[in-house]
C-alpha cells in the first residue's frame, strides 16, 4: 500500500507548526523570560525564582540585595512579581546594575526600609491610610514635608491605589535626598553635627559667666 500523500499519526497539520513558532517568535523577550522563570506556572514570579533569573543573567544577587529587589520590583508589596511589575522592571536600560548595589546604597535603602517597617505595622509590604497617619506624623516631626496629611498621601501614592508601596516610600525618600544634595549617610552626619552643634552652644549658654 503506497504512503504517498499520508500524514503520519502526531505530524502536526499544514501550516500548524508554522503558526505556532510564528507565535512564539512574536512574544515580547520579557514574556518569554518571565514565563521561562515563572517555574511554577503561578503567573508571578516569586523570590527564589528571581535569584534564578538573575543569576543564569550573570548577576548575582546577595541575599540582602535580593531581599531590597523585590521590594523595588514588587510594585504592590505582595512579595511576588507580576508580569506587570517585571515588565515596568525589564524596560529599565540599567535594571540588573541597579540591584547590585555599592555598600553605601545597601546601607542607605537598608536605613529606609527600616523606617517604613516601623509603619507597616500589619507587615503586608504597603502602608494603609491608618498606618500612613502615623508615617506623616514622623515626616513632619523630621521636618521632610510641610505638606497636609491628604497632600502627602497623594504624593506618594503614584498608583492611586490607597495605600503607599514600599516602592513609592523609597523613589520619594532618595527624591528629597537627591534635592537636598545629600546621601542617606551624608544626611546622618548632617543630623548628627546639628545635634552636636546643638548641644555646645547649650553648654555655652549655661556655663557663660556673662549670662
Amino acid at each position: 500500500m503506497s504512503t504517498a500523500g499520508r500524514r503520519f499519526d502526531g505530524a502536526p497539520a499544514p501550516g500548524k507548526r508554522r503558526t505556532s513558532s510564528f507565535a512564539e517568535a512574536s512574544r515580547p523577550l520579557s514574556r518569554i523570560i518571565f514565563d521561562k522563570f515563572d517555574t511554577d506556572s503561578s503567573g508571578t514570579i516569586n523570590v527564589k525564582e528571581f535569584r534564578n533569573l538573575c543569576y543564569d543573567m550573570g548577576y548575582f544577587l546577595s541575599d540582602k540585595e535580593l531581599s531590597l529587589a523585590i521590594k523595588l520590583v514588587d510594585g504592590d508589596g505582595n512579595g511576588e512579581i507580576s508580569y506587570n511589575e517585571f515588565i515596568k522592571w525589564w524596560q529599565k536600560e540599567n535594571r540588573f546594575a541597579a540591584l547590585q548595589l555599592s555598600p553605601s546604597e545597601l546601607a542607605e535603602l537598608s536605613d529606609i526600609s527600616l523606617e517604613f517597617q516601623r509603619f507597616d505595622k500589619d507587615q503586608s509590604g504597603t502602608i494603609d491610610v491608618r498606618e500612613f497617619r502615623m508615617l506623616y506624623a514622623d515626616l513632619v516631626k523630621r521636618r521632610m514635608t510641610k505638606k497636609t496629611l491628604a497632600g502627602m498621601l497623594e504624593e506618594l501614592d503614584n498608583n492611586r491605589d490607597g495605600k503607599v508601596s514600599f516602592n513609592e516610600y523609597v523613589q520619594w525618600v532618595l527624591a528629597q535626598r537627591r534635592a537636598a544634595g545629600l546621601s542617606g549617610s551624608d544626611a546622618n552626619e548632617e543630623a548628627s553635627q546639628g545635634g552636636t552643634r546643638r548641644s555646645s552652644q547649650h553648654s555655652t549658654r549655661t556655663t557663660d559667666p556673662a549670662q
